[in-house]
């Protein structure tokens, strides 16, 4: 159908803040129920909204944007106040606009400009000098009319109005909008997980003229250097630009205050725009569908926002929950109670060397949750509530609630879909190159204190030493490192000095910190990796195996030919001074030999050569 867009702006202060009006139009001597119309625009658009079906790998299309390149600035009425300020002013109405958005570029604002923009339920938009953004798309106003306007002490417009975004048009695609079962994030079934919902957001995606709803989270770094991280689909605007990436909008905290559906649209916490920094390639069922962001804005507005922790040892794990947005609705909750399944791409057959994690949601204490499209990009959660996969698609929904989706793996976006920084995560998300499976997450709160560490190498051979380098910030009073199997195996400092491994194995190392008034810990599992070594002697024909403080009974080594026959088998060995075993070759013929070495049940494996 045709329908037309009547638009209008305002102008006032802090940067990026949805508001009462009212308590700012008192301070400002700007009225905001005046929505009458000054100077109107007028617009027809035929909207085509696809239906958007997860097993495509679609994200939920809500609408459309209409350029403002031939309307703007041309309309627009200005006014002179009683205090020598001039006021601009704008409408924009859409009578089938179940929502609507703006998209601004050019923005310069001098010390005193203020821009303003309403919705028709009192909530605004306030930008000021502040705003360190050159451009920007707006979250969505609930309802069809949008009043802009622009105060300053000269007659210009430090801005440009780009595109004006229709959202919904009749769809249902928004607050309220989720199908019947969708449970609130703040049901009993969200219990262990309200530290780490505050890290998921919905986002407004905008391609090209077309406008999607997903969801994505926060993601933690092995830095802990809290950057603004931000995970989600690679389908979510594929084929997004650079320009489009800098104008999408991340809603936080977009949730009911309890169990409840609630009758009016909660408050969120709003965060603009944004830096594709690495995606999987396009295909699907070739890749795994991941696309990681850098967030334009400091994320400290958000308050109590999580960056959340992964896990990418592609173990299944039994239970654990997704938190996203559906329809584009408020965070949801939905929970599995048998374990994922390795799949390829909408296959329900097992495959361990499967993209995709294949989950069945579970009926739980509050109903029985699902997934919807805008879910999209949504994190899958192990118990410990770290990410192990991504939403691509799906049949669940609350009709069919046993019907499974398909999350791309975190295992194989690390670095499956190829070596390059712009098609991995492991180059953003291990910066301290630490090798780790797992890191734990990490609240925004930076009062508190945070244990952070790094080592020069955690692969070592047998005695060698390894000086770790402590990254904690905060005010800490207190250290307490724990390293397995190693001399020492604690440290009450800061900096922990040189420590040595005598023993062959995967070791943890742990630190704890503390300050007057709050606690962390971080624990690296398995980090580090001791390993034998084998040396020659340049007197004979022997090589010596260094074993450590292991006891002989423990020790196993078999010299093994070029042809894979077993030459010596030695057992119990006699262990010298300097903790090593010496196998003398002498005795076979010039070749290349391999030597077993199997140290309380730890093997490794060196060449040697004869002449």
């Amino acid at each position: 159908m045709n329908t037309k867009v009547l638009i209008s702006v305002l102008l006032l202060s802090l940067c990026f803040n949805y508001a009462d009006a009212q308590s700012y139009v008192s301070r400002d001597l700007i009225p905001v129920n005046t929505f009458k119309s000054v100077d109107t625009i007028f617009l027809e658009k035929n909207f085509k909204i696809n239906s958007s079906a997860k097993a495509e790998a679609n994200p939920l299309q809500i609408g459309s944007t209409i350029s403002m390149v031939n309307n703007f600035p041309e309309k627009g009425r200005w006014s002179a106040t009683e205090d020598r300020c001039f006021i601009w002013e704008l409408i924009v109405q859409n009578d089938d606009a179940q929502a609507m958005n703006i998209y601004l570029s050019d923005l310069n604002l001098k010390a005193d400009d203020l821009l303003f923009v309403y919705g028709t339920t009192g909530k605004a938009l306030l930008i000021d000098s502040k705003c360190e953004l050159n451009e920007l798309g707006t979250s969505v106003f609930e309802g069809g009319i949008l009043k802009i306007v622009f105060k300053s002490d000269e007659k210009y417009l430090s801005f440009k109005i780009d595109e004006i975004g229709i959202i919904g048009s009749k769809s249902n695609r928004d607050f309220g909008d989720a199908a019947y079962c969708q449970l609130p994030v703040n049901c009993p079934e969200c219990d262990d997980y309200q530290d780490i919902k505050t890290g998921i957001a919905r986002i407004l995606v905008k391609q090209e003229s077309s406008l999607f709803w997903c969801s994505g989270s926060l993601v933690n770094n092995t830095s802990y250097n809290r950057k603004a991280y931000f995970l989600t689909a690679n389908h979510c605007g594929k084929n997004s630009t650079e320009e489009d990436y800098s104008k999408w909008v991340f809603d936080f905290n977009f949730e009911s205050a309890d169990c409840d559906k609630p009758l009016f649209e909660p408050d969120k916490n709003t965060i603009y725009g944004s830096t594709l920094l690495s995606h999987a390639p396009d295909e699907v069922n070739a890749y795994s569908d991941f696309k990681l962001l850098l967030l334009k804005q400091n994320i400290s507005s958000v308050p109590n926002a999580y960056f959340i922790g992964w896990d990418r040892s592609n173990i299944a794990p039994e239970n654990g929950v997704t938190i996203h947005h559906p329809q584009g609705d408020i965070k949801m909750i939905s929970t599995y109670n048998s374990a994922v399944v390795s799949t390829q791409y909408y296959n329900k057959n097992e495959d361990p060397e499967g993209k995709y994690w294949k989950v069945n949601w579970s009926e739980t204490q509050n109903g029985h949750g699902a997934t919807e499209g805008g879910s999209s990009g949504s994190p899958l959660l192990n118990s410990d509530g770290q990410i192990i996969g991504t939403l691509t698609g799906g049949d669940a929904s609350c009709q069919f609630p046993d019907d499974p989706d398909w999350y791309g793996k975190f295992s194989y976006h690390w670095e499956s879909n190829g070596n390059d920084s712009t098609k991995n995560l492991k180059y953003w998300l291990d910066p301290l190159e630490t090798n780790l499976e797992a890191l734990d997450g990490k609240s925004i709160n930076t009062s508190d204190v945070t244990a952070a560490f790094t080592c020069n190498n955690p692969n070592i051979t047998i005695g060698s030493g390894i000086e770790f380098t402590n990254l904690s910030q905060g005010d800490i009073i207190e250290y307490n490192w724990y390293f397995e199997s190693g001399d020492p195996e604690t440290s009450n400092q800061r900096e922990p000095g040189t420590i040595r491994y005598y023993r062959p194995g995967d070791f943890d190392v742990k630190l704890s910190v503390k300050s007057a008034t709050g606690s962390d810990e971080i624990l690296f599992k398995k980090y580090i990796k001791v390993g034998s070594q084998v040396f020659p002697s340049f007197t004979s024909n022997s090589v010596y195996v260094r074993v450590g403080s292991i006891p002989a009974d423990e020790i196993e080594i078999s010299v093994v030919s070029s042809s894979g026959n077993i030459v010596q088998a030695i057992t119990n060995p006699e262990i010298l001074g300097n903790n090593t075993v010496k196998i003398d070759l002498s005795g076979n013929r010039a070749g290349l030999y391999v030597i077993k070495v199997n140290i309380a049940g730890f093997i490794h494996y060196s060449k040697v050569i004869l002449i």
